[in-house]
């Protein structure tokens, strides 16, 4: 498993309007929130494909290809064997709805942004409990996730980061040269594996 790049495509799963008030900047869901909601969950309801594709590392491969960039990345790095190199999109149509709706219905627009958020993280979220089961029942613990651009982690790293996961032919995921990823719901991350005490 180690070094090979790998993809998965991942069943939907349900919503979590909590999580979509909130990137939407909702306080409180009102009636007429909630059917707003209701209306932009049923526009892109068939919108979404979870796709991730991934690569493990040694984690002195990681220092020697990012860490000597990062001191925040070496920290989150500390201690751990392996590093796992992550990219995950849910496609390209909740874009098009995106831009549709942004010059007809700013509101529609701005709770299709707010989906679109939760449906990414939902997916990493999905993708990290799984490699921490996994992990476990190797004699290993999975730490968070970090991506390029927080903190001291350049986001130029993106650029290896892609060229590592080929991330374009994997799960149609591609990088413009501005650094932009597009599909723009989409993530990539490094996850140290640290072995269980």
């Amino acid at each position: 498993m180690l070094n090979g790049v790998y993809a998965k495509t991942y069943p939907p799963q349900s919503f979590d309007r909590r999580e979509i008030l909130r990137y939407a900047g909702c306080r409180l869901e009102t009636e007429e929130i909630s059917g707003a909601l209701d209306e932009c969950l049923h526009i892109c309801a068939d919108a979404f494909s979870y796709r991730v594709c991934y690569t493990v590392w040694t984690a002195k491969r990681c220092f020697e290809v990012f860490g000597c960039e990062s001191q925040t990345l070496n920290a989150h790095l500390d201690g751990c064997d392996y590093a796992v190199i992550f990219a995950g999109t849910v496609g390209l149509e909740i874009d098009r709805l995106i831009a549709k709706y942004a010059s007809v219905a700013l509101s529609k627009s701005v709770f299709l942004q707010a989906i679109g958020a939760e449906r990414i993280e939902s997916l990493c979220e999905t993708f990290c409990v799984e490699l921490d089961k996994q992990a476990k029942a190797r004699g290993y613990t999975a730490g968070s996730r970090f991506s390029a651009g927080y903190g001291d982690f350049p986001l130029t790293a993106q650029q290896r980061i892609f060229e590592a996961l080929d991330c374009a032919r994997k799960i149609g995921l591609t990088l413009t040269d501005s650094l932009l990823m597009s599909p723009t719901k989409s993530v990539t991350a490094v996850v140290g594996l640290k072995r269980a005490e």
